[in-house]
């Protein structure tokens, strides 16, 4: 394999590695044009960057839908433990307290009373089953925390609860938002179902602004009556005087919880693991390839429709419209496939790229 600038790309069966969020639209619309791809990746776990609908058949789009897992469960476990502990941490650069008299205890009058700090115990939902909530929830589970899955279909046999029920979702200490953004998800978290958030709520966004009301988000966390935590904004920055910029009750990044040690060349697994998918010629190359692998865009399951007179349910996760079956077939075999782009011709096109001699 050959890497070259995309400048210098053959006019017809390239692939192509895209980092769509280091370049303007205008520019990745020039990008895209540039040739007639057979494969286009994108660096980001994310393929909101793509108009879909305008998608060429024969081109195949894949994501990087693993790479940023750790790195940004960790940023959603930072968040939700400096929350925690907001008013202040257990120790102290010099322990400053008096010396006790001879008759006191040792522990300090109060310390056992808890306050609430801590993860152990704490109700925390999730938002989306993808590689980062899967991650996510294993370690608050670990660390104690009651963790409840939003996603659009409930799995059976899972270790934690689950919901497709927005009101149960935001009846909860923290709410961690790690949805891709579809027009299923934009602004799912909606004024209406903010205000019906617990009291206190914490939210934290490692996904997309326009998943959240950012508007309602605001005016609540202004009143007092939320707290959240956000990697992402839109626009990205906020303008100066931004109120989200000042707020005591929102603490902001400038879109960093992706990154890590590794986070430079991350990508690299996803692609390569990908590209050994397809270069198998072997019509059963989904064996080796773990469950949890295969894409995960849609994340939670609208409620089944009630029965003739029963009450309105509750607002649920918009469900997604059903792919082609042979789309379904070819997206259990190629990781980080986005829907609905794939494709028998897709995939023919690009296993011909892969033959030897030419790879």
């Amino acid at each position: 394999m050959e890497l070259r600038p995309w400048q210098e790309a053959p006019e017809r069966d390239g692939v192509l590695l895209m980092a769509p969020h280091e370049l303007s639209a205008g520019r990745r619309a020039e990008v895209l044009r540039s040739a007639r791809w057979s494969w286009v990746h994108l660096t980001s776990a994310g393929a909101d960057f793509i108009d879909l609908a305008e998608w060429p058949a024969d081109t195949l789009l894949t994501r990087s839908w693993r790479c940023y897992a750790a790195p940004l469960a960790e940023y959603a476990l930072h968040a939700v433990l400096t929350h925690e502990w907001r008013r202040g941490t257990p120790w102290q650069e010099r322990d400053t307290r008096s010396a006790p008299a001879p008759d006191a205890p040792p522990v300090p009058a109060g310390a056992s009373t808890g306050g609430g700090a801590g993860l152990w115990g704490a109700e925390v939902t999730v938002a989306g089953w993808g590689a980062v909530g899967q991650r996510l929830a294993t370690v608050l589970d670990a660390l104690g925390a009651r963790v409840t899955v939003l996603r659009r279909s409930p799995e059976p046999g899972s270790p934690f609860r689950q919901t497709s029920d927005l009101g149960r979702a935001l009846d909860a200490d923290h709410l961690v938002v790690a949805l891709p953004l579809t027009a299923g998800t934009r602004h799912l978290f909606d004024r209406a179902a903010l205000g019906r958030a617990r009291p206190g709520l914490h939210l934290v966004n490692v996904s997309r602004a326009a998943i959240v009301d950012q508007d309602a988000l605001t005016e609540l966390c202004a009143a007092g009556r939320l707290f959240a935590t956000l990697d992402v904004t839109d626009p990205e920055p906020l303008p100066t005087g931004h109120p989200l910029r000042s707020l005591p009750t929102v603490r902001l990044s400038p879109h960093v919880a992706w990154r890590s040690r590794a986070s430079d060349a991350a990508f690299a697994d996803d692609f390569a693991t990908i590209w050994a998918t397809l270069a198998d010629p072997g019509p059963d190359s989904s064996a080796d390839l773990d469950s949890s692998d295969a894409p995960d865009i849609s994340d939670a399951s609208a409620p089944g429709v009630p029965a003739p007179g029963a009450p309105a349910p509750a607002p649920a996760f918009p469900a997604p419209s059903a792919p082609a079956p042979d789309a379904r077939a070819l997206d259990a075999v190629i990781p980080g496939v986005v829907p609905p782009t794939s494709g028998r011709r897709a995939r023919a096109a690009v296993r011909a790229l892969l033959t030897p001699g030419r790879s």
